[in-house]
C-alpha cells in the first residue's frame, strides 16, 4: 500500500547553474556521471537506453543499475543533499562492495540536467525492499534566488514500504524526459565514446555496461596496432623499475603506484577521443587524451598522430584537495602532486616516441625486404660494402615519418634499381651518411627519382614493344594459336595497356560448360576452339576468342560470339554473389570482314562492348599505345640524355 511520504531539496535557484550542469549538454558527458553513480552503488550491470527519435515531449532516454539503491531516508539525506562528499561523510574511499570510490563532489547526480528537463528517480533498496519514485523537474528548481533558505519540495511519485520480497529487485533508474537534445545519438558511436571513459576490461570488479542492448566492448577499439609498449622494450631500453603485468607496465612515483599501456598503430590516429594518453583514476576517466604538455621540436614528434595510451593513477583522487576538474576530464597539472606524474608523461612519451622512430625505420625495411622478395634476392647479389651503402639508405629514408609505406616501398625499389644500373650512386651514398633524413632531403630525392622512374619505366616500355614486334612474326609464320593465346595470357598488355592489370580467369569453368551448349558449342572440344581464353580484373570480365591463323572471320563466327559473351555477361549478372559488374569482348583474327551485314553486326557488338580485330590491327594498336606513351616520357624530360635515347631506339624500333 502507497504512503504519503515527502523529500525537500534544500539548495535551489540558480545555483544549480553554478553546479556547471552547462558542461553536461552532450549526451556522453550527462549519462556517463549516473554511471560512475552507479559504479559506487555497487551495480554489477547498468542498461542504458537512447531514445530513437528527440524532438518531442515523449522522447525519453534511461539509466537503470541493479546496485544497492536507496532508502527513502537515504533518498533526502544522500541524493538531495547538494554538494554532500561521500568520502567524508562515510570516512571511506571505498563503496561497501570494496570498490574505489568515484563520486567526491555530491553533484554528479544532477548532470542529467545538461541534456533533460526532468528526471524521474526509481529506486529500491536492497536493505529493506523499501521502493521510492520522485521527480525533480529543472524549472521548478531555478529561481531569481542563488540560494534560498527556504526548502523546495520535491514531488513523490510513488512510495512503497519495505519488503522482504522487493528486496531482490534492488535497483535505480533514472528517467530523462523532455530532452534537450538536437539530435538523434547514434548508439554505436554513444557507446564507443563511453567505452573511452571507462576501464571496464581492467577493473577486477564485475561491472558491464550496455546501451541498447548491446554490451561495450572490453577495451577500446584501436585498429591496426603496430607497436605495444611496455612489451615491445627490449630488455635494455626497460625503465629501471618497471614491471609488467597483463600487458600493463607498473611503476613507482615516489610513494605512489601508476598502471600504463601506450600503443602505436601503423596508420595516424583520426579520433579524437583515442589519439593521445588518457588519464583514469579508478575506472573513471579524468583527462581525456593529451600528450603532457609537450611541444615542439620533439624527435619522432609526428608520431603523436600515431599514439594512443592509458595512465591508471588512481592516487591522483585520494587527496584532500580535489586535483579534477567538476566534469572529471581534467586534471590540475599545476598543483605538486600531479607534477611529478606530468614530468613523468613527458619523459615517457619522449623516450616511447624515439623508439616508435627506430621501430618504425626498422619495421619497413624488414616489411620491404619481406614483401618484395626480388628485393631482398637483387640485394644479396650486390657486393658487401655496396649493400650496406644501399641499405643504410634504405633505412634513413625509412625513418622519414609522413612517408607513407606505399611511397616507401616505391622509392625503395627505385633506389635499388638506381644502384644498379651504376645512377644516382653518389646521391644515395650521401642519403646512406646523412645523420637523419628529413622532409627537405626527401624532396631532393624525389626530383632525381622521377628521372629514375621515367628511365625505368622507358626501359620496360622498350623492352614491350620488342615483345610485340617478336609476336607480330609468330604469327606471321602461322605458329598455333594456342601458343599465343599463353603468351597473351602472360602478358595481356599486348592485347592493350589499358589491359595490363588483367589476369586469367580460372573460376568460371562451371558456367562456361553450361553455357557452350545453350549457343551451339561443345562442352569441350568445341569450347577449345572456340573461346580461348577469359581474363579480369577488379569487377570486370574479358572474354577473347582467337582464331587460328590464316582464317577469315565470318558473320557465324561473329555473332555466336556475341551470342557467347551476352549469355556469360547474363548469367553472371543473375549470380548475386558475383563479383564482376562489367563483361566485354574481343574476337581476333587474320582478316575480318567488314562489309555489307557484318559490318551492322560489328556496329551492335561494338555498342555492347564487344570488339573484333585483325591479328596485325591488335598488335598495331597496342605498338601505338606504347609509342604514344613512350613519347609523353620522353617529352616530360627533354634534358635527360639517357632517357631520349631509350625513346628514340623505341620509336625507331
Amino acid at each position: 500500500m502507497s504512503v504519503t511520504k515527502k523529500l525537500t531539496l534544500s539548495f535551489h535557484g540558480r545555483i544549480l547553474d553554478s553546479l556547471g550542469i552547462q558542461m553536461y549538454q552532450s549526451p556522453v558527458a550527462a549519462i556517463a556521471e549516473l554511471i560512475a553513480n552507479a559504479w559506487d552503488a555497487d551495480a554489477e550491470q547498468v542498461k542504458i537506453t537512447l531514445p530513437d527519435r528527440v524532438g518531442d515531449a515523449t522522447a525519453t532516454a534511461s539509466v537503470t543499475d541493479d546496485g544497492v539503491g536507496m532508502t527513502f531516508d537515504e533518498c533526502q539525506q544522500c541524493y538531495l543533499k547538494v554538494g554532500r562528499n561521500r568520502r567524508l561523510e562515510d570516512h571511506s574511499s571505498q563503496t561497501k562492495g570494496g570498490r574505489p570510490v568515484l563520486g567526491r563532489k555530491g553533484i554528479g547526480k544532477f548532470a542529467a540536467f545538461g541534456i533533460a528537463v526532468k528526471l524521474k528517480i526509481d529506486t529500491v533498496s536492497r536493505i529493506n525492499g523499501e521502493r521510492t519514485v520522485f521527480e525533480l523537474d529543472l524549472e521548478e528548481l531555478r529561481g531569481d534566488e542563488f540560494v534560498s533558505t527556504n526548502e523546495t519540495e520535491i514531488r513523490v511519485v510513488d512510495y512503497q514500504a519495505p519488503s522482504e520480497e522487493r528486496k531482490a529487485r534492488h535497483g535505480t533508474t533514472v528517467t530523462l524526459r523532455n530532452l534537450k537534445l538536437k539530435r538523434t545519438p547514434n548508439s554505436k558511436r554513444f557507446a564507443e565514446s563511453i567505452a573511452q571513459r571507462f576501464l571496464l576490461a581492467q577493473t577486477a570488479h564485475r561491472f558491464e555496461v550496455m546501451v541498447n542492448r548491446e554490451s561495450l566492448s572490453d577495451e577500446n577499439e584501436l585498429a591496426g596496432i603496430q607497436f605495444d609498449f611496455p612489451r615491445e622494450y627490449s630488455k635494455s631500453e626497460r625503465p629501471d623499475g618497471l614491471r609488467i603485468e597483463e600487458g600493463f607496465g607498473i611503476e613507482r612515483l615516489g610513494s605512489n603506484e601508476i598502471r600504463w599501456r601506450i600503443r602505436f598503430t601503423k596508420d595516424p590516429i583520426n579520433s579524437d577521443e583515442l589519439r593521445g594518453i588518457s588519464v583514469f583514476c579508478g575506472v573513471k576517466l579524468t583527462q581525456t587524451p593529451f600528450f603532457f604538455g609537450l611541444s615542439g621540436g620533439l624527435p619522432g614528434q609526428h608520431g603523436q598522430q600515431y599514439i594512443s595510451g592509458v595512465v591508471k593513477a588512481d592516487y591522483l583522487d585520494q587527496f584532500a584537495e580535489d586535483l579534477i576538474t567538476t566534469e572529471r576530464q581534467r586534471i590540475n597539472w599545476e598543483h605538486d602532486q600531479a607534477q611529478l606524474l606530468r614530468t613523468w608523461g613527458q619523459e615517457r612519451i619522449r623516450d616511447l616516441l624515439r623508439l616508435w622512430k627506430e621501430r618504425r625505420s626498422d619495421h619497413r625495411v624488414k616489411q620491404v625486404m619481406d614483401r618484395m622478395s626480388s628485393l631482398g634476392k637483387r640485394l644479396d647479389r650486390l657486393p658487401g660494402h655496396e649493400r650496406r651503402v644501399v641499405e643504410l639508405a634504405l633505412r634513413k629514408i625509412a625513418s622519414i615519418e609522413t612517408l607513407a609505406d606505399s611511397q616507401y616501398k616505391d622509392l625503395a625499389g627505385a633506389i635499388l634499381t638506381a644502384w644498379e644500373g651504376g645512377r644516382l650512386q653518389e646521391l644515395i651514398i650521401h642519403v646512406a651518411d646523412v645523420n637523419a633524413m628529413d622532409e627537405v632531403s626527401l624532396l631532393n630525392l624525389l626530383i632525381e627519382t622521377q628521372v629514375l622512374n621515367a628511365l625505368h619505366v622507358a626501359e620496360a616500355v622498350k623492352a614491350k614493344l620488342g615483345i610485340i614486334e617478336g609476336l607480330r612474326r609468330r604469327i606471321g609464320e602461322k605458329e598455333l594459336e594456342t601458343r599465343v593465346r599463353d603468351y597473351i595470357a602472360g602478358n595481356p598488355w599486348l592485347l592493350s595497356p589499358e589491359w595490363e592489370t588483367f589476369k586469367k580467369e580460372t573460376t568460371l569453368g562451371r558456367l562456361m560448360d553450361e553455357v557452350a551448349p545453350k549457343v551451339g558449342l561443345g562442352k569441350d572440344e568445341a569450347r577449345r576452339k572456340r573461346v580461348d581464353l577469359i581474363m579480369s580484373s577488379g569487377d570486370q570480365l574479358l572474354i577473347v576468342e582467337f582464331m587460328r591463323p590464316g582464317l577469315t572471320v565470318d558473320y557465324d563466327h561473329l555473332s555466336r560470339f556475341q551470342y557467347y559473351v551476352d549469355r556469360i555477361g547474363s548469367a553472371i549478372e543473375g549470380e548475386t554473389a558475383s563479383r564482376f559488374a562489367r563483361v566485354s569482348g574481343l574476337i581476333v583474327a587474320d582478316v575480318i570482314n567488314r562489309r555489307g551485314e557484318n559490318r551492322r553486326l560489328l556496329k551492335r557488338m561494338a555498342s555492347a562492348n564487344m570488339r573484333a580485330l585483325s591479328w596485325d590491327g591488335l598488335l598495331r594498336h597496342a605498338e601505338d599505345q606504347w609509342r604514344e606513351f613512350m613519347h609523353v616520357l620522353a617529352d616530360r624530360s627533354p634534358d635527360d640524355g639517357c632517357l631520349q635515347h631509350i625513346a628514340s631506339a623505341g620509336r625507331n624500333g
